[in-house]
């Protein structure tokens, strides 16, 4: 499902012009250039994590300029691919000193499915393409996150979480959507 979720990311970053780089996004403090460099920020402290680095290195990461003067959809193929190279077997039977706290390996990198996929919406109604998500992935991500339902708002990551708006007859990504704090 990570690479699923990373092709939903990727099917709208080829969509990228360099003139769109400061279009606004539906998280209201970035950019598309801040937008993208984050989930590249993701991809390598994910991959710091499970080479064996810290909390404090995951962080630096996360908050780190991969993109420069570059071409960002390079920097993202290079990022995931770093990734790849890093979930071995023996990496993620391991914890990790994720910035949340200790966390399996495998929850680390299963963190980066959701971010993708939430992220590639993000994307998509910043670059005026598809926002049409892989209904399996959106299935899979609504069951993982769902029961954060009632304290989502309050970790700093999904804006204010739910809106309380919408019922059973929304489609499912609309409700996903919503719970991660956007507003489809």
């Amino acid at each position: 499902m990570l690479h699923t979720a990373r092709d939903e990311f990727r099917r709208r970053l080829v969509h990228l012009t360099p003139h769109a780089l400061a279009a606004p996004t539906p998280c209201p403090v970035w950019a598309v250039r801040d937008l993208v460099n984050h989930v590249i920020g993701g991809d390598r402290m994910t991959t710091a994590l499970l080479t064996g680095g810290t909390a404090d290195t995951a962080v630096e990461a996360l908050g780190a300029d991969w993109i420069g003067d570059d071409d960002p959809l390079a920097v993202f193929t290079a990022s995931a691919e770093a990734l790849d190279r890093a979930a071995v077997p023996e990496a993620l039977d391991r914890i990790v000193p994720h910035p949340l706290g200790p966390v399996p390996a495998r929850q680390a990198v299963d963190f980066r499915i959701a971010e993708y996929l939430v992220h590639a919406w993000d994307l998509a109604r910043a670059l005026d393409v598809d926002d049409k998500l892989d209904p399996a992935l959106v299935e899979q991500t609504w069951e993982n996150m769902r029961a954060l339902a009632p304290v989502i708002g309050t970790l700093g990551m999904f804006g204010t979480g739910p809106s309380g708006d919408l019922d059973e007859s929304a489609s499912l990504q609309d409700r996903l959507l919503d719970l991660s704090g956007r507003r489809p």
